[in-house]
């Protein structure tokens, strides 16, 4: 499947790759690594200062008002470069979070913050047919959560946190999205990172008062459910293959150069094989990537065939993108099993990209129900 980006974006791709190369390299990860709950700070200054985090927003809260396929190139590049910034988390998550709302005053007063920087959100990586951890209780005239939700990105240096929970005591129906501040009376943080490095926090409530995005149980509740979980899968496929084509590049390159006995390695016909499928994986990602892309654009709401290309976009780039990762550390030998080089922790992001939005059985059974 081909796709072509506008001058407009290709402007702003080149411009990310800049500030990347410029503010995410090797000994930047290293620093951040050995720090407790950092990221990459100034790489997400200078994407805010390119309007990256408008691209969803709306163009009435001073926003760009873009189709989710142009957010195709900068997750292209977050994967290449593994900058660890809240992009996905705040930009995508929480901005189709807060479209989908239905309290206009929120809108107003969060999305224009939201494109000027300012305001981080930290949004829970779910799929539509996950059970919420966190229950919501409607108590002395507020909605109030309660529970844990483990394994947050970003969310200890998040303005506002956005969870699902299931109103207590109900049907699943009764799930919604709520919003509240990350210092709220009730909310207990415990900072970690993941395996790939991201900061993260399991979130701890104790009846932390939150504001409903939508009416629990509503028809809109759940299509706004529906609608963050298919941008995130979109986000996360995208992502996986520019992980995979920067290890693919990285693995080319290695084998054109390392020598054996004399000769290149990469002359050896076993491992033209290898490299082969390699590009075979990358190029099926890449397209059932677009495909789920295109389908982010409908909400993940729309039609049966739309859900069927989400969850087997998400299935199949995850199964090759680990496939091709694991490729390109066994074509490396030793040296990709290093801590300094780079192709291991394009495996580890993988793996918790893999897991965000639903595993492999989760989206084949939401396949086989749709066939």
């Amino acid at each position: 499947m081909n796709f072509e980006t506008n001058e407009e974006i290709d402007g702003v791709r080149d411009s990310l790759i800049r500030v990347l190369s410029d503010h995410y390299t090797s000994s930047h990860r290293q620093a951040l690594a050995d720090s407790g709950t950092a990221y990459a700070e100034q790489a997400w200054k200078e994407m805010t200062g390119l309007g990256l985090t408008g691209l969803l927003v709306p163009q009435d809260f001073d926003g760009l008002g873009r189709d989710f396929t142009d957010l195709l190139p900068v997750f292209l590049e977050l994967g290449r470069s593994l900058a660890p910034v809240p992009f996905m988390s705040s930009c995508v998550l929480g901005a189709t979070a807060l479209r989908r709302a239905d309290n206009t005053e929120l809108q107003k007063m969060l999305m224009p913050s939201l494109v000027a920087g300012t305001l981080q959100l930290s949004c829970s990586h779910t799929s539509a047919s996950t059970i919420p951890s966190v229950s919501a209780q409607w108590h002395d005239g507020a909605w109030r959560l309660a529970g844990v939700q483990q394994h947050l990105p970003y969310a200890a240096t998040a303005d506002r946190l956005i969870l699902a929970a299931r109103v207590s005591g109900s049907a699943s129906e009764q799930d919604g999205l709520y919003i509240l501040a990350r210092e709220a009376v009730g909310v207990r943080l415990r900072s970690h990172r993941l395996i790939d490095g991201t900061p993260a926090a399991d979130v701890y409530l104790d009846d932390a008062e939150a504001i409903a995005l939508c009416a629990p149980g509503s028809v809109q509740a759940r299509t706004a459910i529906e609608a963050v979980a298919a941008a995130g899968i979109a986000a996360a496929c995208a992502e996986m293959v520019g992980i995979m084509e920067a290890a693919f590049r990285l693995t080319v390159d290695y084998l054109k150069t390392r020598q054996q006995f004399g000769r290149l390695i990469g002359e050896n016909q076993a491992l033209r094989h290898r490299s082969a499928d390699m590009l075979v994986a990358l190029e099926t990602a890449r397209s059932l990537s677009i495909a789920a892309a295109l389908a982010a654009g409908h909400g993940g709401s729309g039609t049966a065939e739309s859900r069927a290309d989400l969850h087997r976009a998400k299935f199949l780039v995850g199964r090759n993108a680990r496939i091709l990762c694991q490729a390109a550390i066994q074509l490396h030998g030793g040296i990709g099993m290093t801590e300094e080089y780079k192709v291991g922790h394009y495996l580890r992001r993988v793996h918790v990209l893999d897991h965000q939005f639903g595993n492999e059985a989760q989206h084949l059974q939401e396949l086989a129900k749709l066939t």
